[in-house]
């Protein structure tokens, strides 16, 4: 990923873990070192949402700088935090079990963005949907 916006959509179970690795990249792909910065991710409903559904920063454990030379690190959103996000039980869409089957479940759309904060300046990462699938087993 370049240090310039990349819209990127995520798929995530309502009470299932979460969690992805990202690593920064300049222009050229060259990693960019983060070991001093942090990052900060909120989803809300939608973009003029007054409160986030969910904050994850690097100062709350939920972002984690695993290897900040290289500009690697991993976000991870708990069972419990994505069962509290909701979904709209009356929408349903097509989720592909495998070649042969389908099956209908209901999805809730949310909005995300993911910012990173050196000394100077704050970069939005990455941006996009977050798509939460309904959970049937609790």
């Amino acid at each position: 990923m370049s240090l310039l916006s990349n819209k990127y959509d995520i798929s995530m179970w309502q009470g299932s873990t979460f969690g992805m690795t990202v690593q920064v990249l300049d222009s050229n792909n060259v990693s960019q070192n983060i070991s001093s910065d942090s990052l900060r991710m909120q989803i809300r409903s939608t973009y003029d949402a007054a409160n986030a559904e969910e904050t994850l920063t690097t100062s709350n454990g939920e972002i984690t700088i695993t290897d900040g030379a290289n500009g690697t690190f991993h976000i991870e959103l708990s069972a419990p935090r994505t069962a509290n996000l909701d979904v709209d039980l009356s929408t349903l869409v097509s989720v592909k079990l495998s070649e042969t089957s389908s099956v209908k479940i209901p999805r809730q759309n949310y909005v995300y963005d993911l910012e990173l904060i050196t000394a100077n300046n704050v970069t939005k990462i990455l941006y996009g949907t977050v798509y939460v699938f309904g959970e049937v087993t609790r």
